[in-house]
């Protein structure tokens, strides 16, 4: 059977026949017309059902020729915003995949609040200790510190006594985070 505008009537009244008749004459050619723009072959056969499916619950055009051209760009729209929401879909996908492994996303929110009493501990320091702490976290030794902003090392080793004392009197579960780096 070969869809004709005659069809096109009985749709409107839900009529089975028309619409079997519709999907055998356009399934194949428009599957073969969303698969110039990259689709794979169940990609567009999904598509294709799924513009089927609403086809069969809307209103159409009641000329072949406005049927003809309604459904190619219906198809083509479908197709277009499938390959923009699947281009989406991986451009987050990578960033969401380190998020659903709950190890990564555990060490992240532990890290994330190591750091941020680590901000509060630096607020709370004097200013020479704070300069002194922050730079022994960046990883400068004491003769550096001491030359660097002439003092002297045991000036620089007293600070980094005191920033140990209290990281210890206020964070001890940090500290002892900490203590191989101090």
């Amino acid at each position: 059977m070969i869809f004709s505008e005659a069809d096109i009537p009985l749709l409107a009244k839900g009529d089975k026949k028309a619409f079997l008749c519709l999907y055998e004459s356009f399934f194949v050619s428009l599957c073969s017309f969303i698969r110039s723009y990259g689709l794979s072959d169940d990609e567009s056969k999904d598509i294709v059902q799924e513009l089927f499916c609403n086809l069969y619950k809307s209103k159409l055009p009641t000329n072949i020729t406005a049927f003809k051209s309604y459904i190619y760009n219906a198809v083509r729209n479908r197709a277009l915003n499938f390959i923009r929401d699947e281009r989406r879909r991986r451009n987050h996908e990578g960033a969401f995949s380190i998020l659903l492994d709950e190890s990564v996303l555990f060490d992240k929110i532990v890290e994330n609040e190591l750091y941020n009493e680590v901000r509060r501990l630096l607020c709370e320091m004097p200013p020479q200790c704070k300069n002194i702490f922050t730079r022994v976290l960046n990883g400068d030794t004491s003769e550096k510190i001491a030359a660097d902003l002439d003092l002297s090392v045991e000036t620089v080793k007293t600070q980094r006594k005191k920033a140990k004392r209290l990281i210890r009197e206020r964070y001890s579960p940090i500290y002892r985070s900490f203590l191989p780096f101090l």
